[in-house]
This record gives C-alpha cells, structure tokens and sequence, in this order.
C-alpha cells in the first residue's frame, strides 16, 4: 500500500476516534458513529481519487469533489435531521464540525503531497 495513504488512513481513523469519544464526552448525537462512518469514508474517497489525479487536472478534479461532498453531505444531513428531530442540533453539529476537521485534514495532506511534485 502506498506510504501517503496508509498515512492518512492512520491518521483518519485516529481522528475520527478522538471526535468519537470527545463528542461522547460532551453529548450523544443520535446518529454520531454513522456521521463519523460516512465522513471518514467520503474523506478518505476524496483523498484516495486525488492521490491518483495528475497534478495537470488536480483543481478541476479537486472542485468536482468538493461539489459532490458538498451536495451528498447536504442531502445525508436532511434526512437524519429529518428521522431525528429531536436530536438534530447535535447531529447537525457533529456533522459540520467533522466535516470541516476531516476537509482539513484532506487538504493538508493533499497540499503536502502535491506541493513535492
């Protein structure tokens, strides 16, 4: 397997087992294992396509992903705040705050690995 991917498989799956028990700390989303499932899988797609792309369609390809994320995730959200009204503040938080530390870590390990190129 590819050094840069088992990297950031690692460091995914850390990650989204520290935003588990943190989160669990603090409250307890309905939904919070399949949020963090479905992130981390999303993510580590994303990160996987990239690590293929050649560095000439890397923005275009990139953007595309971003928009697909974006309107998957969107469409994923509504439906679990729409099967737990109760609990959708939480669910929609954990979902955005993950979202946001998994692009982040997408980003900077997609910046170092392009930036040696």
């Amino acid at each position: 397997m590819n050094k840069n991917i088992l990297g950031f498989t690692s460091t995914l799956v850390a990650l989204s087992f520290g935003i588990g028990s943190l989160t669990r700390k603090l409250g307890q989303p309905t939904f919070l294992f399949l949020i963090l499932a479905v992130l981390a899988a999303a993510t580590w797609l994303v990160y996987f396509f990239m690590a293929r792309t050649k560095s000439e369609d890397f923005i275009k390809n990139y953007m595309l992903t971003i928009v697909v994320k974006l309107i998957l995730g969107g469409v994923f959200i509504s439906v679990l705040i729409f099967l737990d009204k109760k609990g959708a503040e939480e669910n929609a938080v954990l979902f955005m705050a993950s979202y946001l530390i998994f692009t982040a870590l997408e980003v900077g390990f997609l910046f170092k690995r392009f930036n040696r190129s």
